[in-house]
């Protein structure tokens, strides 16, 4: 009896290593085209099904025995990057293990170098929000910037040195009285000029530049002033997330942002809530209106092809937008002192309510605002479809 004790005891830890040496993680597609994009696994579920202690390394790999990049998120996900074909499923293995080094392709931080940027990117765009440092400034710069980008590379670093450097350049030249000298060194160092990976050229000052929420009073726009908190939350190697608390308005509201990139998103995640509101209000988002762009409204989307500054020069164009899965009450173009295209929730409650913003460039992987509506399409079916996945 204690010898089929002892074999049944060892038959169940065989078992449970072979588990753990041959659990699989698979993710099905079941629409009708392609899918590249970030997905989520319960990291609690991967550990239990594949034998492994919670916190414990582990290895993914393809079926080629390739190791692959993954994540694991502050709210408990297991991330990874997969490719899908139509109806298609991609199977993985994950084993106990300590991966090799991973590259990232999302990075940010706060820039307190210059004035406390919140910057972030992936391998699509950047974006940009004002902190602190810059409100105490008085400069009037609501909304989210974009950076173009024409280069999967991260950047952020570089240009923030390159530029920052330049600037003390040019003005030591210009105080020296060499005029000619200090704007060549400008121009060959800023990030308001493309220097072969995109720039800096995106108008925001007092409106909601790309993407940024607002309270509504009176059918104007209340726009947040820069944030006042902030706290990053996964910082690669395939999601950026930051949460972004904004001082009270005049009406004593507190706003709250969370906002996440993956690694080839050309949109942003966004949850926005608030404290302290009374009753229901108008709530809106959408993109500042620099210019003649073409411009598209739809039930769920907000698409415009903003010339940038100085267009006659740049000869690009930036293409921005605002999605609303979860809907709004319409999308409608608004004037004032920065024209809008917006999309307005009219009871709005302050419960937590997700959108996606972001961008792309003329000059890089979305030449013409077509395919933007395009993609914008596929990125509204994707969220609402998203891929399937499976532990075993």
């Amino acid at each position: 009896m204690n010898r089929l004790l002892f074999t049944i005891a060892l038959l169940a830890a065989l078992t449970t290593r072979l588990c753990a040496q041959h659990s699989t993680l698979s993710v099905t597609n079941p629409s009708d085209h392609q899918r590249q994009e970030v997905v989520a696994f319960n990291l609690q579920a991967v550990y239990s099904k594949s034998g492994l202690a919670a916190g414990e390394p582990f290895v993914i790999k393809n079926g080629f025995g390739q190791e692959q990049t993954y994540q694991l998120s502050h709210d408990g996900k297991l991330l990874m990057y997969v490719s899908v074909l139509p109806h298609s499923k991609a199977v993985f293995t994950i084993t106990k293990g300590q991966p090799a080094a991973m590259k990232s392709y999302v990075y940010g931080r706060l820039f307190p170098e210059r004035a406390d940027d919140m910057t972030w990117e992936n391998d699509c765009g950047i974006y940009r929000v004002y902190g602190p440092a810059l409100q105490r400034s008085g400069e009037k710069s609501f909304g989210t910037d974009v950076w173009t980008k024409s280069t999967s590379e991260l950047v952020l670093e570089k240009r923030y040195k390159q530029h920052l450097w330049g600037v003390g350049q040019r003005d030591s030249l210009k105080r020296a009285g060499y005029p000619k000298e200090s704007n060549d060194i400008y121009v060959a160092t800023s990030f308001h000029h493309d220097h072969g990976e995109g720039m800096d050229v995106y108008s925001v000052g007092p409106s909601l530049g790309c993407g940024a929420p607002a309270l509504m009073k009176n059918g104007e726009l209340v726009f947040p002033y820069c944030f006042k908190n902030y706290k990053i939350l996964d910082n690669g190697p395939l999601r950026f997330t930051v949460e972004l608390t904004y001082h009270p308005n005049s009406d004593g509201v507190t706003e709250h942002r969370l906002i996440s990139l993956d690694r080839g998103s050309h949109y942003n995640k966004t949850t926005v809530w608030y404290d302290d509101l009374k009753q229901p209000t108008a709530w809106a988002t959408g993109v500042v209106l620099n210019g003649e762009g073409e411009l598209a409204l739809g039930k769920d989307y907000v698409l415009y092809a903003d010339p940038t500054d100085n267009p006659k020069i740049n000869q690009s164009q930036i293409y921005v937008g605002t999605l609303f899965p979860e809907g709004v009450d319409e999308t409608t173009k608004l004037s004032g002192n920065k024209n809008h295209a917006i999309g307005i929730v009219h009871q709005y409650a302050g419960k937590p309510y997700t959108y996606y913003f972001g961008s792309a460039w003329s000059k890089y992987d979305v030449k013409t605002m077509a395919e933007w509506q395009l993609l914008a399409s596929s990125y509204l079916y994707n969220i609402k479809n998203p891929l399937i996945t499976d532990v075993q």
